[in-house]
């Protein structure tokens, strides 16, 4: 099994500090009044009370037979978004923050693997392939 090291730190890169300039292009590209803040938390393990913010967990590490022959480790991490609950349209504003995240992924290919597993109300799982 691969350290979570390496997969920790680049995550953490990815969502504190590229993560604020793919929810400001979503900004741009919808411009219709309804304004994302960056994300409170200051790292992965913060247990940030403001809002925007997102809780960090590790939900799973996987390592089968066929990994082991080809050396993979699969993590599943989640991240709990919280947002402003007097908020308008939540639910569009979710979608958004969920929208940035993957346009984030999908922008910093990285030498981790990661793609969207599922979203479950403010939940959002993520798979890494390491």
């Amino acid at each position: 099994m691969k350290s979570f090291e390496i997969v920790y730190k680049e995550l953490e890169y990815l969502l504190i500090q590229k993560l604020p300039e793919s929810i400001e292009k979503i900004n741009k590209e919808y411009n219709d009044g309804i304004i994302l803040k960056p994300f409170e938390n200051k790292s992965l393990e913060e247990n940030c009370i403001k809002t925007p913010s997102f809780t960090f967990d590790i939900e799973e590490t996987e390592y089968s037979e066929k990994d082991r022959i080809i050396e993979n480790t699969i993590y599943t991490i989640s991240l709990k978004i919280k947002i402003h609950s007097n908020s308008e349209k939540q639910i569009i504003i979710l979608m958004r923050y969920i929208e940035s995240i993957e346009q984030m992924i999908n922008e910093n290919t990285t030498f981790l693997n990661i793609t969207l597993k599922n979203i479950n109300h403010n939940k959002v799982q993520i798979k890494i392939m390491v």
